[in-house]
């Protein structure tokens, strides 16, 4: 009980040195804005006021409903009521003894009945609870245990699986997409081991990305010219074209067009249509050779 006393007067004077520490806050506040000294003072005893009617209105709102409601949630656990039997437990063991201290004195006056009265509905009170909460606990372990859901006999995990097309496409898609992918890094290999004499480091990266564009789309991407060194002559670019072209399949045409577009500069006297005709032509001496084995 002590112990109980000391703990409720800690918890007051808290709260009431909260409280106070408020309204002060409060009237230095509004004393900061210019009011005078008896404003200020009365808005720290109506902070004081207000403030302590909220705090004694949510505990008394707590103490009859919100407690009893969170108690009985709790209850359904089976530890919280193994400790709230504990603890009730020695308040109910002290309260007997107390009792039977004060009645020692009065031995006129047996009453064992009374006594044996009374454990017993300080037993039923301890133990009937949790019987209760143990057949709902025993009631809804059904629920739990209740099988998986089906879709036309079938369960929804096993109908969310691939079908065996599915798998055999991805595969494909997936052996596809390397071949591609394998195809468009040895054309590059090719490209910086052929060009890298004849294009600066930024030209030639800006090459490759032309290049990559070219295979992946179906359309020619926007480019801008690049100007290699001098010591490749048009049959060079000629064949470089070839050679790219024929590794990702694409028409003389569209491959005539693109390194027309790109070395601007080179085949500035040259036509698509001549670029075309000339691309695979081996009769002048050159830098650049056809090479079938990119392809």
């Amino acid at each position: 009980m002590e112990q109980k006393k000391i703990e409720h007067i800690t918890l007051n004077l808290i709260v009431f040195g909260t409280i106070v520490i408020i309204s002060v806050l409060a009237r230095q506040t509004v004393l900061h804005y210019g009011w005078d000294e008896f404003s200020s003072n009365l808005i720290f005893v109506v902070c004081s006021i207000i403030i302590g009617a909220i705090y004694f209105n949510l505990q008394m709102i707590f103490g009859q409903f919100l407690s009893p409601t969170i108690e009985k949630y709790f209850m359904r656990f089976e530890c919280y009521r193994n400790k709230a039997v504990v603890v009730e437990a020695p308040a109910v063991n002290s309260e007997l003894a107390e009792s039977a201290i004060n009645s020692e004195p009065i031995i006129s006056e047996p009453e064992p009945e009374i006594e044996i009265e009374t454990t017993s509905d300080i037993t039923e009170e301890v133990y009937t609870p949790s019987c209760s909460e143990l057949n709902e606990d025993v009631a809804e372990l059904p629920k739990e245990e209740a099988p998986p859901s089906t879709i036309n006999n079938i369960p929804i995990e096993e109908s969310n699986l691939p079908t065996e097309y599915e798998v055999f496409r991805a595969n494909a898609m997936a052996k596809k997409e390397r071949a591609s992918q394998e195809k468009l890094d040895k054309v590059l290999t090719y490209t910086k081991q052929n060009l890298v004499l004849y294009l600066s480091e930024t030209d030639l990266n800006r090459l490759c990305g032309y290049i990559t564009e070219y295979y992946l789309s179906d359309s020619l991407p926007k480019v801008e010219q690049i100007k290699v060194d001098a010591q490749l002559k048009n049959i060079d670019i000629m064949h470089f074209g070839w050679n790219i072209g024929k590794a990702f399949g694409k028409p003389r045409l569209q491959t005539a067009t693109f390194i027309k577009r790109v070395f601007a500069h080179t085949l500035r006297d040259s036509e698509i249509s001549t670029i075309e005709r000339k691309m695979s032509h081996t009769e002048s001496e050159c830098k650049i050779k056809l090479d079938r084995k990119i392809a």
